[in-house]
């Protein structure tokens, strides 16, 4: 946390709890552009308090003439009154394999788990559904996308950005996409997928600065694991004829810095992660954030997004659909600081009554 700030000489422009959220988080509030820039956070905190998990979501974008158009997802206006409706809850009453198990840092033993499931209206712009709607759904058909390359023996999936030369900083990402492609075909990735970031953390000044780059998932010819595993002296990449090899001598002919990352988990949660911060556009209809290129192009073959599983996050069972009928209450509206889209309950209440039964026959309102 900041050290607290001069309160704005209006004491009508922010309440209480407003401040001590503002200050909590670290955005400024003394000038007449941190003012504006603060209530707008306060404005998209209210319908979607879920923003306050990733500094992207929270601090403020840095202006830079001539790219006004760029701007991070999740920074429009609410696209319906649906959007974040509650629908149902799907529950997991699997005690004995929660034995022992934590989640969000509470003991799960004995107790059930609990998931919300919202209406969304899968808009990136959208200040609610950017991340849980939009950036879940393409996450999974990023990773089908992935998988079914995988199935046609294009190699073993990787994480991969490059960053724009500084010649070529000044330039709009729809620019850049090309010029990004060509870097990455020149390292010898051969099929892949782009997602622009305008923007990193510029840590101080507590801001988003301008540093154009893309995130990318795809295949490396020869794969990665020869320069993972590689020992070797320093400038040794120069004469290799390896992915580094090939990143050594790319970066001196265009100056674009291709870097492949450490393997994650899942190439869901590292897409769904890399969406939920990406750069849009505004002005245009119809703007495509992901674009597939090379062997894992659209044109070279159809592929289908991950089936939506609604499974236990502790002990991996499918949930079942069910009503609270227990005396506690459940919020449910996702921009309340007591939201939690998957929590822990006992199994009965206070009463000794169950908290949720299974529903049989549900409708979509649950």
């Amino acid at each position: 946390m900041l050290e607290s700030r001069k309160t704005p000489s209006s004491p009508d422009l922010f309440s209480v709890e407003e401040l001590r959220v503002l200050d909590e988080v670290g955005l400024p509030y003394a000038s007449h552009d941190e003012v504006k820039y603060a209530r707008s956070f306060l404005e998209r905190l209210a319908v979607n308090h879920g923003i306050l998990k990733n500094r992207y979501w929270i601090l403020s974008a840095d202006p830079v003439k001539g790219h006004e158009d760029e701007v991070q997802v999740g920074r429009g206006s609410v696209t319906s009154d649906y959007c974040g409706r509650w629908v149902s809850s799907s529950v997991c009453k699997n005690i004995e394999g929660h034995k022992d198990k934590m989640l969000a840092g509470v003991d799960c033993t004995d107790r059930i788990i609990v998931r919300h499931r919202h209406l969304s209206c899968h808009k990136s712009s959208c200040r609610v559904c950017f991340y849980r709607g939009w950036a879940s759904r393409e996450a999974k058909s990023i990773a089908g996308r992935v998988e079914e390359g995988v199935r046609r023996g294009l190699g073993v999936p990787e994480h991969i950005s490059v960053s724009a030369s500084e010649a070529d900083s000044h330039l709009s990402m729809l620019a850049l996409r090309q010029k990004a492609a060509d870097a990455l075909f020149d390292r010898g990735v051969s099929g892949f997928c782009l997602i622009p970031h305008a923007r990193r953390i510029d840590r101080k000044n507590i801001k988003l600065k301008r540093s154009p780059h893309f995130h990318s998932i795809g295949f490396i010819e020869g794969g990665f694991d020869r320069c993972r595993e590689c020992v070797h002296a320093r400038g040794d990449c120069a004469s290799c004829d390896g992915f580094k090899g090939r990143e050594v001598r790319g970066y001196a002919k265009d100056g674009y810095i291709v870097k492949v990352h450490e393997r994650r988990r899942t190439i869901e949660g590292t897409a769904k992660y890399q969406l939920g911060h990406a750069t849009t556009r505004l002005g245009i209809k119809k703007y495509t954030i992901v674009t597939w290129w090379g062997t894992m192009a659209t044109r070279k073959y159809k592929g289908r997004p991950l089936p939506v599983e609604d499974n236990c996050p502790l002990c991996g069972w499918k949930m079942v659909r069910s009503i609270h009928v227990g005396k506690g209450h459940i919020v449910k509206d996702v921009g309340s600081p007591d939201y939690r889209a998957v929590f822990v309950l006992p199994e009965f209440d206070e009463d000794g009554e169950p908290n949720y039964i299974d529903v049989v026959g549900f409708d979509r309102n649950g």
